[in-house]
């Protein structure tokens, strides 16, 4: 996954929580609950994720898919790429993890 998201991975999810109510914890929670997460691991297409996103949750094509970077992240998703998952701990991510 190729990211050009400039800013910072705490201003993002401030942001979404702000305009959603939700907390990260809640969007893996719902993913779980939905099924595009097992035991740990991606089970859903990308387009699949950013259509419930977007659809359900209100959210803008960059912040879904910022959403998914996050679900991919906690569950350590072998297709986050190496600049995506540095950029990530590098601007906040760390305060996200349980």
């Amino acid at each position: 996954m190729e990211l050009a998201l400039p800013g910072k991975f705490k201003s993002y999810m401030e942001n979404i929580q702000k305009k959603t109510g939700k907390k990260p914890a809640d969007f893996l929670n719902l993913a779980n609950e939905r099924g595009f997460i097992k035991e740990g691991k991606i089970m859903a297409k990308h387009g699949e994720m950013l259509n419930w996103l977007k659809t359900e949750m209100g959210l803008g094509h960059v912040q879904a898919n910022f959403i998914i970077l996050y679900l991919r992240l906690r569950n350590n998703d072998p297709n986050v790429s190496d600049q995506a998952r540095k950029w990530a701990y590098e601007t906040g991510y760390k305060e996200y993890i349980d």
